[in-house]
């Protein structure tokens, strides 16, 4: 877990207007008006036989151009796909070991907790027929 993570709290109806007017503050911002801007680009240079596009589509192409953006920029990706490396023999052998090993462990941590358990209930009921001794006398 990261040492520096940062809690958002929502407190009650107005928080969560509050938390409402962000997010959509934030869609406009990052969405709808690049969106809106690509509509009227591609409508206002388009040629007579190219449609007409609405804000969806532009949305859309807004899309499309910040992903060819990103996937072209030469810096580090956020997201990224690779295939998983296959683990070598000794590798294997030593993630078995822990596997069994962590087995054993929870096995073990069962029988003492099971143990202490009956020695409770043990003690108790010792307890329990001394109390009882004592009340006959």
């Amino acid at each position: 877990m990261r040492r520096n993570a940062k809690i958002i709290q929502i407190n009650g109806f107005r928080g969560l207007i509050t938390a409402l007017f962000i997010v959509t503050c934030l869609a406009a911002g990052f969405i709808g008006f690049p969106g809106f801007v690509a509509m009227s680009i591609w409508n206002r240079f388009a040629g007579i036989n190219v449609p007409q596009i609405n804000l969806f589509q532009g949305i859309l192409l807004w899309a499309i151009v910040a992903l060819i953006y990103f996937i072209a920029s030469k810096q580090s990706v956020v997201v990224s796909f690779a295939t998983p490396k296959e683990l070598n023999e000794e590798e294997l052998k030593t993630l078995m070991d822990r596997v069994k090993m962590q087995s054993q462990a929870r096995i073990i941590n069962k029988m003492i907790l099971k143990n202490l358990e009956e020695s409770e209930k043990i003690s108790q009921d010792a307890s329990d027929n001394e109390v009882n001794k004592e009340t006959k006398l």
